[in-house]
């Protein structure tokens, strides 16, 4: 019966299996993507000297591509045109939206200046009624001071008394306006807090609007002004590259590419494994048709290839992902087993995860040999190795078996 310390062995060789194969993998695309850039560089280079002979004189042109050119001339002007007038739409929808943010901010301003004019008024009426108040108090007191002097105070008590009632109305009211003082000055800072917040979010969206209205107005000038050049680029790529031109199988007797070695049917322009130019190029129409077919079916390949290996370094990042957080559940098992002087758990990895566990070797034995293989049927045998044995569900399989016999063992021994 194997241990933790043989579990945790085994997660360990397996990871390692997976960034042997992640690292090869890795190789792999970076040469795609060489590959695929010198694709794209001629790619660019055919449809630039076919540029020319079409803006040098159509009449020289064959009848077909002239016919080719004049359906997608139309296409392309009927979908710019419509483009156009999209964003033309769009422009004058954000100018709007923004138009009625700003006169609502306008219109906000307008409100609370005159809310202020009023509450100043409300403000200033009180202050002149406590100004009054406060003179009638020290009216009552002059007027106190001189019935109570001397033998004044019991000949006035009464008087005396009914001024005192009057004293006490005139701090009631005083301390009221007071009071309505501060309830207006309050009242007016909520309706200024209130109103910045308010201003802040239509200054924020009407500039919002009328950036993105700018943005659009300038996408359209460019498009507008670049028309004529857009509808010819996009007219030629759309006829040019869909030409696309299979080249026949290679004999072991043909020729072989100077770089990969690979055989190559004699007339074939560039190598059918890693695109590299068999020969000189041809600038004359037909030789530039003819090399350009043949380097559209390479930049459709290799994309394709590049596609396939970074959906399989994806899987593989993601099995070594889940191995290494596996690992780390292990070894936190094996940590509180040593830390609390449990007894050695006895545990094995199940036998089914062991089956499975198998095919990262085949992966591995299948990206380590020597894949000068066209990256179209590199794409084609990988997807059948994914899809016969990296699904998500044997993937989970393979986790979840080994989780519920480390869960087990440990329930069973340890309690």
């Amino acid at each position: 019966m194997g241990t933790l310390k043989t579990f945790i062995e085994y997660l360990d060789e397996r990871i390692a299996t997976m960034t042997t194969i992640e690292q090869r993998l890795c190789k792999l695309q970076e040469k795609y993507e060489t590959f695929f850039a010198e694709v794209a560089r001629v790619r660019e280079s055919e449809l630039g000297q076919l540029t020319e002979h079409v803006l040098a004189d159509r009449a020289k042109l064959p009848a077909w591509f002239n016919e080719k050119l004049d359906q997608a001339e139309a296409e392309v002007q009927k979908e710019l045109e419509g483009k156009l007038a999209e964003l033309d739409g769009q422009h004058e929808k954000l100018l709007k939206e923004a138009e009625a943010l700003r006169q609502k901010s306008v219109e906000e301003e307008r409100r609370i200046r005159k809310k202020n004019v009023e509450l100043d008024r409300q403000e200033e009426e009180l202050k002149a009624r406590n100004q009054k108040l406060l003179a009638d108090i020290v009216d009552y007191n002059d007027r106190i001071r001189q019935l109570g002097r001397g033998f004044g105070f019991f000949a006035n008590f009464f008087k005396m008394r009914r001024l005192a009632r009057e004293r006490r109305e005139l701090d009631r009211e005083q301390v009221d306006v007071g009071a309505r003082i501060e309830a207006l000055r309050g009242r007016w800072g909520t309706e200024e807090k209130e109103y910045t917040a308010r201003e802040y979010d239509l200054q924020r969206g009407w500039i919002k609007q009328e950036t993105e209205a700018a943005a659009v107005r300038t996408k359209l000038d460019y498009l507008e002004q670049a028309q004529p050049r857009i509808v010819l680029r996009t007219t030629l790529e759309r006829v040019l590259y869909e030409l696309v031109k299979e080249p026949p199988a290679p004999a072991e007797s043909d020729p072989t590419c100077p770089r990969c070695k690979t055989p190559n049917p004699p007339g074939g322009h560039f190598c059918q494994i890693c695109a590299q130019r068999l020969g000189e190029d041809r600038p004359d129409f037909e030789g530039s048709v003819q090399e350009i077919a043949e380097v559209n079916l390479h930049h459709r390949r290799f994309s394709e290839g590049m596609k396939a290996c970074q959906e399989i370094i994806g899987l593989v990042r993601g099995l070594r992902s889940g191995l290494e957080a596996f690992l780390k559940s292990v070894r936190d098992v094996k940590k509180s087993q040593d830390q609390h002087n449990l007894s050695t758990l006895s545990i094995e990895v199940p036998g089914a995860s062991v089956e499975y566990g198998k095919s990262f070797d085949g992966l591995k034995r299948y990206v380590e040999q020597d894949l000068s293989l066209h990256p179209k049927v590199f794409a084609e045998q990988i997807g059948g190795i994914i899809k016969g044995t990296f699904s998500e569900a044997q993937i989970k399989g393979y986790f979840e078996a080994m989780g519920e016999e480390l869960s087990k063992r440990a329930h069973a021994q340890w309690g």
